[in-house]
């Protein structure tokens, strides 16, 4: 009998929890230690499955019977303004991608000093023109409105929504006043957070980060009034595999902000802007089934859905397309592969909008009335490991059923060996 180990080492219990029953299905063939337990005999090792930072990188890449839940090198895809220019790239190199209409059009955006603005401006002309076009305009819809991310961020930091030049200028102040403080406090000293994580390092604020990147901000979001019409985004978990194939999960999230948009004429009151989930938990007034929802379930007539879902579909396999052209930003190796969750908008004309990728998606956001959501989705990303990397050289007719069956709401939509797409 075959036998392999894999080491689960998640912070998050939540989705270690998920994991340990998604590997339990396959003992004793997959047997599964945490990476806190004490190692005994590791020489049917085969996969780990752990935070980035913590992967054994050098048994990876120096063996292709090690396996990984992560790529080494995705900084294209995970860091917002790379991931921008990587699309720039593509889509002026292919002017009929739906790249080209459905990604809010993206500045990258470097400052090391509020001092210098106006130098930092000139590289995003077109935002400082909007800006001076909204004099006299007072309906906010009709207004050019932008919304200011740091590249490296997650979980709704370090984002404002602005109009005015004044605005960005406040807003900048406020980040870099707060960098001082910083750095008269605790300095680690040579932590620069250049790594593949997706996240900040360990202690680094959000003002330390001198990449942005400013998008047009899409004033007219689809409202609901089943849902109070309340802005929300679509979650999209998405299984990146070997070298490379992309699948998406069918069951999808909306994740909806606390407030009605209509009521948003304060760009400041995030309650209505921002539909992080990550941003109302600690609320006394956040309630879970009104903050998240099933994407099939919304108050929309199925062709509808079908058409959001399809648009989703075609802009991640192009988004995959873009960045993995892109070599010394998003590397492929076969023995990796790696969960992700994509962020989309949807316009009042149910276009879906591509905002933005991240790794290490948080997956206790969804909460636990739909934690069957996230179960599903490991299953389907535990089972493909098992049928493809761990259990490929003793695979059974059981074992291939049971996976094909826990496969079955993942569609492929980009496979790098023929470039085909959705």
């Amino acid at each position: 009998m075959c036998s392999r180990t894999v080491i689960i080492g998640m912070d998050e219990p939540y989705v270690q929890g998920i994991l340990q029953r998604a590997f339990g299905k396959y003992s004793p063939l997959i047997k599964v230690q945490a990476a806190d337990d004490n190692a005994n005999d590791l020489s049917d090792l085969l996969m780990h499955w752990r935070e980035y930072e913590t992967i054994d990188w050098t048994s990876v890449h120096r063996s292709s019977t090690i396996f990984s839940n992560a790529y080494c090198f995705r900084k294209g895809l995970i860091r917002k303004a790379q991931m921008a220019f990587n699309i720039k790239m593509y889509t002026a190199k292919h002017p009929t991608s739906i790249l080209c209409t459905h990604v809010p059009e993206t500045w990258i955006f470097e400052l090391d000093d509020v001092e210098y603005l106006d130098e930092a401006l000139m590289e995003c002309f077109e935002v400082e023109q909007g800006m001076q076009a909204n004099t006299g305009v007072s309906d906010s819809r009709l207004r050019q409105q932008f919304i200011l991310k740091p590249s490296l961020t997650a979980r709704g930091a370090g984002i404002y929504v602005f109009d005015t030049r004044e605005r960005l200028q406040e807003l900048l102040e406020n980040e870099f006043a707060s960098d001082d403080e910083d750095d008269d406090g605790d300095d680690d000293g040579d932590d620069d957070g250049d790594d593949d994580s997706g996240g900040l390092a360990q202690g680094q604020a959000v003002s330390q980060i001198r990449e942005w990147v400013i998008q047009r901000y899409i004033n007219r979001p689809l409202l609901l009034p089943a849902h109070q019409n309340r802005k929300f985004h679509i979650r999209v978990y998405v299984l990146a595999f070997g070298d490379l194939s992309i699948y998406v999960y069918r069951h999808m999230l909306a994740l909806f902000a606390p407030r009605p948009y209509a009521e948003a004429t304060n760009l400041d009151d995030q309650t209505a802007h921002l539909t992080n989930t990550c941003l109302q938990t600690h609320s006394s007034t956040f309630v879970e089934s009104s903050a998240v929802s099933l994407f099939w379930s919304l108050d929309l007539p199925k062709p509808k859905l079908d058409r959001i879902f399809d648009q989703i579909c075609q802009i991640l396999g192009e988004t995959f397309a873009a960045v993995s052209s892109e070599s010394t930003s998003f590397q492929t190796w076969a023995n990796c592969m790696e969960q992700f969750g994509f962020d989309f908008l949807v316009d009042e004309e149910c276009n879906a909008m591509l905002l933005e990728a991240n790794a290490y998606p948080d997956f206790k956001q969804t909460g636990e009335e739909l934690k069957f959501v996230v179960e599903g989705f490991m299953e389907a990303s535990v089972a493909m490991a098992a049928k493809e990397f761990l259990l490929k050289d003793c695979v059974t007719e059981d074992i291939e059923k049971s996976a094909d069956n826990a496969c079955r709401d993942l569609v492929e939509v980009f496979t790098h060996k023929n470039k085909r797409q959705w």
